[in-house]
């Protein structure tokens, strides 16, 4: 967890006196309820993955929904502005089909439904 290493951080800081004990209790909030928030979200599910993968993969659809938004813009811009060649197009379907089979998890590490 990065979170626990960031607190570690965080309280040597403290000790050196470089944070106060007010700033260093802002952080600590904020850094835990980051850490809640990312492990009460419900788990996305797979089917969908695969689904939006299928039918709006050339768009990255899928990517957007599993929150890898860099591959999705990727694929969506090679589309958008390539869709006129073969090539680029057929590299993005292959992408889309080796994404399919290998993403288990989404952008946040947690494991589909």
């Amino acid at each position: 967890m990065d979170n626990i290493s960031d607190l570690e951080r965080l309280a040597d800081l403290k000790k050196k006196g470089i944070v106060t004990e007010k700033e260093f209790e802002e952080q600590k909030q904020l850094l835990l309820r980051d850490n809640i928030s990312r492990t009460t979200d419900t788990p996305k599910s797979r089917v969908v993955y695969i689904l939006l993968a299928l039918f709006l993969g050339t768009f990255g659809i899928h990517n957007f929904y599993a929150g890898y938004v860099g591959r999705g813009l990727a694929q969506l811009l090679i589309t958008i502005f390539l869709f006129w060649l073969v090539v680029p197009l057929l590299a993005v379907w292959i992408w889309v089909i080796v994404e399919m089979i290998v993403i288990d998890k989404d952008a946040q590490g947690v494991k589909f439904n």
